[in-house]
């Protein structure tokens, strides 16, 4: 079944203009596009732009809902168009025209900027979450941000030092013909690298990032867009102010508007959403779920929904001696009562379907078990595991969860379960920032041996990977969602089987099979799997509120019109 692409009803007696406040976690909302993980892509749309982007559509059955379309592209490459070459492996892009950077001159956005921004994602001081995928996937950008990462062990990490490596060292697969045509070059065919195009990462960027160190506060500072809004001014972790950006031309973008006169983005540790607000108070919207979706949310069509989330699961940091029995992993698995916290779910998000999950990847995802293996809490038969491993009383274990959503109450409901069963454990909450730290750096971010999580897709079609590959692959490529240091060499090579196939159902049935081989050695314990939820259609003072399928249905702000009476 198709259906037409989700559109807001017209408003009525408002106009153009006023404020939109937006609220999201503190660790969704980083400035830098280079650094931002896909959760990120709902705001960084604000003021950059990418290869392809996304269409609002509230209805994951309209093709057009998952299918990325052209944005600084003018063209997604086919062998329609001769843009794809007939191996699949050579992509050819023409840059569309009448985009500009906000710089003095108002400088076109050329296809060496898109290079640049390949290039700044990969590097060592602060590599893009998604950088992974591409590494994967784009000819010669793995040996490229190897070689950065070994050269920073021993240089300075100044913004200088950076650029001068960056701007002396090339991707052999990335590289523009002139300033108008892009030429992408893939290591293997992949089904879903058009996909990737439209993340954060693969943002254009202009030569004036080069005087900063890539996420520092003085590379947010100074950000050049060239999307509707340019940043006018921010306090780092706490909120961003937005304002119309001049260089902008809504003709050369078919897929952003600027309603508001200024965005006001609060960013918070808190339940991601904002207190209730008087009623002469600019509008206030949820950009993105935590743990646990949005407080005001409702479900998108269910059972029939593409993009369900595991949400949530827990994470067993493998680097901590504790884990080196299997018997000691699975009898957390054991010890988790799925069905109270779906219960905890349903009382605090009513009407949004849950599953208790036995399998990684939840329905709706490329490589689903349609079987999925449910299981409750079995505290008994944990504590004779437990007994059989000689597993000796030590320290509590140290299950660490961020404040948004429900991540608190997840994790005292975990933390109890794991406690009657013979294993102590103690919650600690850190703050978004901080929680996202502890699991890029769990070296060196204090000790803990369990995470409460929450992953969402962050594309709708052929997307085993960002599932089986982001949580599971060992690389010494930083990125992806592996946070545990998982690391098993048959689980790598199913990885590479499905990266290779060429055809969707062989690369399902090889994410399936290392998903299945991963739960089995406890890497991580799934938990729920939560149909996908949008943002209300019109939520007080607030029109326009269009969603974004593949980003989490979170809410496109550049098409949302705070309540400006005429």
């Amino acid at each position: 079944m198709t259906v037409a692409p989700y559109r807001p009803e017209p408003a009525t007696a408002r106009r153009r203009g006023g404020v939109l406040r937006a609220v999201a976690p503190t660790d969704a909302a980083p400035l830098d596009p280079s650094c931002a993980p896909a959760s990120a892509a709902p705001f960084v749309r604000l003021h950059t732009r990418q290869l392809v982007t996304w269409q609002t559509a509230r209805d994951v059955r309209d093709w057009q809902a998952v299918t990325p379309v052209p944005d600084l592209a003018l063209e997604v490459p086919s062998t329609w168009n001769a843009g794809l070459g007939a191996s699949h492996r050579s992509y050819v892009f023409h840059m569309r025209p009448g985009v500009r950077w906000d710089t003095p001159d108002r400088r076109p956005v050329t296809a060496h900027d898109v290079v640049r921004g390949f290039k700044r994602m990969c590097n060592p001081v602060r590599p893009s979450p998604s950088l992974a995928y591409f590494a994967s996937t784009v000819r010669g950008l793995a040996d490229f941000a190897t070689a950065w990462a070994a050269e920073a062990t021993h240089r300075a990490g100044d913004a200088a030092t950076l650029a001068a490596y960056q701007n002396a060292h090339e991707i052999p697969g990335v590289f523009a013909l002139d300033d108008e045509t892009l030429v992408i070059e893939l290591a293997r065919p992949a089904l879903d690298f058009v996909h990737m195009l439209a993340l954060p990462a693969a943002s254009a960027v202009p030569v004036e990032h080069d005087a900063f160190v890539p996420g520092s506060p003085e590379a947010a500072a100074h950000l050049r867009a060239n999307g509707p809004y340019r940043v006018r001014r921010h306090r780092p972790g706490e909120w961003v102010e937005l304002v119309r950006n001049p260089a902008w031309e809504p003709a050369a973008d078919p897929y952003r508007r600027a309603e508001a006169d200024r965005v006001e983005l609060r960013l918070s540790d808190g339940a991601g959403r904002a207190d209730a607000e008087p009623t002469d108070a600019p509008a206030e919207v949820p950009v993105a779920p935590a743990v646990g979706g949005l407080p005001a949310a409702e479900p998108v069509d269910g059972d029939g929904a593409l993009g369900w989330a595991l949400d949530p699961y827990l994470l067993l940091n493998l680097r901590d001696p504790v884990w080196a029995d299997a018997r000691v992993r699975q009898a957390v698995a054991l010890a988790v009562d799925r069905a109270a916290v779906a219960d905890l779910y349903r009382r605090h998000r009513p009407g949004v379907p849950v599953r208790i999950a036995g399998s990684l990847i939840p329905p709706g995802n490329a490589g689903h078990d349609t079987a999925d293996p449910c299981s409750t809490g079995d505290p008994a038969r944990a504590r004779d595991l437990l007994a059989s491993a000689g597993h000796a009383d030590g320290p509590p274990l140290v299950l660490i969860h961020p404040q948004s959503g429900l991540g608190p109450e997840v994790a005292h409901a975990c933390a109890s379960d794991l406690t009657r069963a013979g294993l102590p454990t103690r919650a600690v909450g850190l703050a978004d920032a901080a929680y996202t730290e502890a699991l890029r750096a769990p070296a060196t971010a204090g000790g803990w041996q369990l995470a409460v999580a929450a992953r969402v897709p962050d594309w709708l079609e052929h997307n085993g990977r960002v599932f089986a590959q982001a949580m599971l692959q060992a690389t010494p490529v930083p990125g992806g969602a592996n946070h545990g240091g998982y690391a098993a060499p048959e689980v790598d090579a199913l990885i590479e089987r499905a990266l290779d196939a060429p055809e969707p159902w062989r690369a399902d049935a090889a994410w399936r099979a290392a998903a299945e081989r991963a739960v089995a050695d406890v890497a991580v314990v799934p938990i729920l799997h939560r149909a996908p939820v949008a943002a209300p259609r019109r939520p007080d003072r607030v029109d326009g509120i269009a969603p974004l399928p593949p980003q989490g249905y979170a809410v496109d702000l550049t098409a949302a019109r705070p309540g400006v009476d005429e």
